[in-house]
């Protein structure tokens, strides 16, 4: 494996994710593509999160990019961040936020200094590249397994993947989510991204409004939809910077499945939180954790690792 995590440099290849395709579908109007040549997507805010992570290997491996964009008549303000967690502990090794021209296509990712994309025939992203000196690091996504629709038109695409350090090649899945929303409209939440055994895949999402949480998997080539499930904080530890607490324990339930019911026993193996701005004494909270522990599905109990995505506001 190549010489330190620290130094190193992200390249990332998604097969079927596609960088040029429209926003993916909402329920509120002025977000869809449109042929009015006025229409500039005002308003509008857009999240795209791709995540590579390992599924059997004995040190557990996340590598996710969070890009997120603004539109407004002004202009279309970004924000791109890519870190690498192993062993429980986070790393960020590309932040930036910055503001391009007005666009139509404001949900379109865009590089950025040593972040660039790689494009391929009919629009598909192939890579995300990274390059800063001898930083070096490479996710490919292979074989399509599933893919999901929320109700709030967030998609999620599951792919076989791997990660290459130096010569070194580490199996795995990568996520590929989006959601989209007005301004003034609800906020989505946090979001839950797990592995296991026989091809088992998760997805817990807060997509703001009600239901609070829901959920999706796979396992085999069986999938799952969970249209309302259950989210408790089992055990909490206090985050003084943003005099909060956060979650270090959690009990996922699913209420009323007709696909067959899911438990869910997670726990904190390393966690990076930010307190951001804020006007009261107590601050929004954004947080990464890797997790791990357990999952009842189908009647089989399987063991568990991922990335959960917190948001307090």
């Amino acid at each position: 494996m190549r010489e330190g995590f620290a130094s190193l440099a992200l390249c990332v290849l998604l097969y079927g994710c596609d960088a040029n395709a429209p926003a993916p579908p909402v329920t509120q109007p002025g977000l869809q593509p449109s042929d009015d040549a006025e229409q500039n997507f005002e308003g509008g805010l857009y999240e795209r999160n791709v995540v590579f992570m390992t599924v059997d290997a004995d040190s557990a491996i996340v590598v996710p990019w969070f890009f997120r964009t603004s539109s407004s008549a002004d202009g279309v303000e970004r924000w791109a961040e890519g870190w690498l967690a192993r062993a429980g502990v986070w790393e960020p090794f590309f932040q930036d936020q910055w503001i391009s021209g007005p666009s139509r296509t404001p949900f379109r990712i865009q590089p950025r200094g040593p972040m660039d994309l790689v494009v391929g025939m009919g629009g598909t992203l192939e890579r995300i590249l990274f390059e800063e000196g001898q930083r070096q690091l490479e996710v490919v996504i292979d074989e399509w397994m599933s893919d999901w629709s929320g109700n709030r038109g967030e998609t999620f695409r599951v792919h076989q993947g791997a990660a290459l350090f130096g010569d070194q090649r580490v199996e795995g899945i990568v996520l590929d989510m989006n959601r989209a929303r007005l301004r003034e409209g609800p906020e989505p939440g946090e979001w839950m991204f797990l592995t296991g055994p026989r091809r088992l895949v998760i997805v817990v999402e807060s997509p703001g409004g009600l239901p609070a949480y829901t959920a999706w998997g796979r396992m085999g080539d069986e999938d799952f939809r969970w249209p309302e499930v259950e989210v408790e904080w089992s055990a909490v530890r206090s985050f003084e910077e943003a005099r909060r607490d956060v979650p270090v324990e959690w009990e996922i339930r699913s209420i009323g499945s007709l696909d067959g019911g899911v438990q869910i026993s997670l726990a904190s193996a390393g966690m990076e939180l930010r307190a951001e701005s804020g006007a009261g004494p107590i601050l929004p909270v954004t947080g990464l954790y890797q997790v791990t522990g357990w999952a009842v599905l189908d009647g089989d109990s399987l063991e568990v690792r991922g990335l959960v995505r917190h948001v307090q506001r």
